[in-house]
């Protein structure tokens, strides 16, 4: 996991999307969500706390100022449809929609400009059964996180105004940044790869409750 030039040159906003809770019944249960978004074309606000309108469910596992943004990457729609599911705009209930900035482009700590506002890459977002309820495909999370199609979060450095067709411009990435994708696969693989997990820990804005976790996993409390 080393730490090569910025490769997210032209990466560009498709779609925004912002979404109320609401009450659903998937899966066979009634879940309080906020995974459904509304589409918008104009200007819309984002504050530390995310995008104006936007609500979470579930407030322990969602929201908040590391995961202020969800981001899903255009690319996997593609991908997604080739092999048999089409699940339409917005599935992933993520905020904006990108085109060019897979997970093995974007680093943990990425610095970009988007519209008026400047945010920072926190973490892979992590699959959850809502997802699973919503399209009754229970294999969806993990599949996702097998082909590492994840997503992921941004917290707010600088509030401003975000539109779909923004350019989602590279600033900056701290040295020995460790991408997405090499999070989520390296996470994925258990502890059969000791050495990728420790050097996880090392990483700059690798989340301490991942670190905690990795560290337990390790059998390496000493170093909590």
């Amino acid at each position: 996991m080393d730490n090569p030039q910025p490769t997210v040159t032209d990466a560009r906003v498709l779609t925004l999307r912002t979404g109320e809770v609401r009450r659903q019944h998937w899966g066979g249960r009634d879940i309080s969500t906020a995974i459904e978004k509304t589409e918008h074309q104009g200007r819309v606000f984002v504050s530390g706390s995310g995008f104006i309108g936007d609500e979470q469910g579930d407030l322990v596992h969602h929201g908040g100022l590391e995961k202020a943004v969800c981001c899903y990457p255009a690319e996997h729609y593609d991908a997604w449809r080739c092999e048999g599911r089409d699940l339409g705009p917005g599935a992933f209930g993520e905020n904006l929609t990108l085109r060019g900035a897979t997970e093995d482009r974007v680093h943990l700590g990425d610095v970009f400009q988007v519209g008026t506002a400047l945010v920072q890459v926190t973490q892979p977002r992590t699959p959850c059964n809502t997802l699973s309820r919503r399209w009754a495909d229970a294999e969806l999370p993990r599949d996702m996180e097998r082909l590492g199609r994840t997503g992921f979060y941004l917290r707010v450095r600088r509030e401003g105004h975000v539109r779909a067709g923004d350019a989602f411009e590279f600033v900056s990435r701290p040295s020995g940044a460790v991408s997405v994708a090499d999070v989520v696969r390296v996470m994925a693989a258990g502890v059969t790869d000791r050495d990728a997990l420790r050097a996880l820990t090392r990483a700059p804005e690798f989340p301490e409750r991942w670190r905690r976790q990795i560290l337990r996993r390790l059998g390496e409390q000493s170093l909590l």
